[in-house]
């Protein structure tokens, strides 16, 4: 695909600024918003960007002195609002390098463009197979129709008379499993894990099923790919939006335009979602099928993290999640709209935390994380118990050098919420007995129980040991 193509694809409507060398094949179309960009391009890229840049004191001149040392094909400037013209010194410096320079529109996401440019290369890789297999012509027909994984095994399955699927690392990505199915592996860069799902073994079918199975089998792989290749740049994508989010080391004017990018509406309803999982790559791609346009996900450390439109609550959003996926944990956050979402991917985290302190998978949304005790949980075990000593050690190793019962009997007066007369008849002690250990508690450790302050740390230290 030439630099002069994609200018000229309808629907994109990109508005030339500097024309320069538009007759240049593209490697890639590329979204990065940092200083010295060359460094992460190879040549030949389209770059797109929305002039972040510029909050961190970096010039025009320079980024676009950079993409030219890296010998990029062109640069896109999208229009964010308030704005609504490019940068003159933007255009200016790229006119003094003779690099060709567009304008995207308000209302054109750069995943548009990403998706443009993989749809067309898409059939530059259908070329050789459209001329070697003569009998292809209902699988191309549909997906001119419908581009996607679904519409080739769709046509298959006519083709065969029988249901047929396709999964990719354990997980359904289109079609209807027959019962019993036979597996076939799927050939294709990156496609180890994927089948496709037959109700009989190959050498059962006839002639001519055998033929729509082999016609077909590329075809799933091209679109497995091509999916593969607009996730991965999404992806990309994405992971800063997390981070951004995450920090707050970026203004909500930043956070709204990278969502409106990503084709998420930035007054939302939005939710945050946090999995926690052993096999957080998987996970990923996973939750990214299961919510398709309605969100975006991506592996942030060893938990999947998303963000996800909630057409009706957050307790819906987390079951779908976790019925769709087996042995994970997951946590969603308050929906609400872009200024609001660093609040839900902190309680999402904490949900997920909490939920996964527990033998079994499950879910927590925001609105179950009412208690603060429940926070405790959400902390490192390690750390809770080494804090919780600190402050009740001395009382332990009185209880251990004496053989007295101090702890226990802080615990049932804590239990009987300070009450001296329940919590010795609890104990089965007399009331000056009991108020001469808690006497004991508070030399040893510092504390008084006539505080509230000082009462709510023994507690919690208290059920951090048991914990432990």
């Amino acid at each position: 695909m030439l630099v002069e193509d994609l200018l000229n694809l309808p629907g994109l409507d990109l508005q030339v600024r500097v024309r320069g060398r538009v007759d240049r094949p593209i490697r890639w179309v590329h979204t990065i918003e940092i200083q010295a960009p060359g460094r992460f391009l190879r040549g030949g890229e389209v770059v797109l960007t929305a002039g972040v840049w510029r909050t961190a004191g970096i010039t025009a001149e320079a980024f676009v002195a950079d993409l030219v040392a890296a010998d990029v094909a062109a640069v896109g400037f999208g229009l964010v609002p308030p704005e609504s013209e490019v940068p003159e010194e933007f255009v200016a410096a790229a006119r003094d390098r003779g690099l060709t320079c567009f304008v995207v529109p308000v209302e054109v996401a750069f995943l548009q463009i990403v998706e443009a440019f993989v749809n067309t290369k898409r059939a530059e890789w259908e070329r050789p197979l459209r001329r070697h297999l003569a009998q292809h012509d209902a699988i191309v027909a549909a997906l001119r129709v419908d581009r996607g994984v679904g519409t080739v095994v769709s046509t298959l399955a006519r083709q065969l008379g029988e249901p047929v699927a396709v999964r990719v690392a354990g997980g359904l990505v289109a079609g209807e499993v027959p019962t019993p199915n036979h597996p076939l592996p799927l050939v294709g860069e990156g496609l180890a894990e994927a089948e496709l799902l037959l109700p009989r073994p190959t050498d059962e079918l006839d002639v001519e099923q055998q033929a729509a199975v082999v016609q077909a089998m590329p075809f799933i792989a091209l679109e497995i790919e091509r999916t593969r290749a607009v996730r991965a740049t999404e992806l990309r994508y994405a992971w800063e939006l997390f981070e951004w989010v995450h920090s707050g080391a970026v203004g909500i004017d930043t956070i709204r335009t990278r969502l409106h990018s990503l084709g998420l509406p930035p007054d939302g309803p939005l939710a945050a979602v946090v999995v926690r999982t052993a096999n957080p790559d998987a996970v990923a791609l996973r939750l990214g099928d299961l919510l398709g346009t309605d969100g975006v996900a991506a592996q942030r450390g060893s938990d999947v993290v998303a963000f996800a439109r909630v057409p009706d609550s957050a307790v819906e959003l987390a079951r779908r999640i976790h019925d769709a996926m087996a042995g994970v944990h997951v946590g969603v956050g308050k929906p609400g709209t872009a200024s609001e979402l660093r609040v839900s991917l902190l309680q999402a985290a904490h949900a997920a935390e909490a939920v996964s302190s527990r033998s079994e998978r499950g879910w927590m949304t925001h609105e179950q994380l009412s208690s603060p005790a429940l926070l405790l949980s959400a902390q490192d075990p390690e750390l809770l118990a080494a804090t919780s000593r600190t402050l009740l050690g001395p009382v332990l190793d009185h209880d251990e050098r004496r053989g007295s019962d101090l702890l226990p009997s802080l615990a049932v007066y804590l239990d009987a919420g300070g009450r001296w007369q329940e919590a010795a008849q609890r104990l089965h002690v007399h009331i000056n007995t009991l108020r001469h250990r808690m006497s004991r508690v508070e030399e040893l450790t510092g504390r008084s129980l006539s505080s509230t302050a000082d009462r709510v740390d023994l507690f919690l230290a208290l059920r951090a040991l048991r914990q432990s």
